[in-house]
């Protein structure tokens, strides 16, 4: 059996910056993902999802400008 060559494509949504940056670096670590950015608010969020288009969006709830439930309800939307 051999293994899979993809990754998973990932951008991580988190307001503290010592948070986002332990992410990272645990993330980095691991095969099969690559970071393809980051964002510290809400509409920054946003945008970077619909430009980038990450298979996973690790979204924090509670970021500001524009909170996590609000950026899933536009990504829906």
């Amino acid at each position: 059996m051999g293994m899979a060559t993809e990754t998973i494509r990932l951008l991580v949504a988190e307001d503290h910056v010592l948070v986002r940056q332990g992410l990272q670096w645990l993330i980095s670590r691991e095969p099969g993902y690559t970071w393809v950015g980051e964002a510290g608010d809400g509409d920054t969020a946003l945008a970077l999802t619909r430009s980038l288009r990450p298979d996973v969006l690790l979204l924090d709830l509670g970021l500001p400008r524009l909170s996590g439930i609000e950026v899933l309800k536009r990504l829906r939307g």
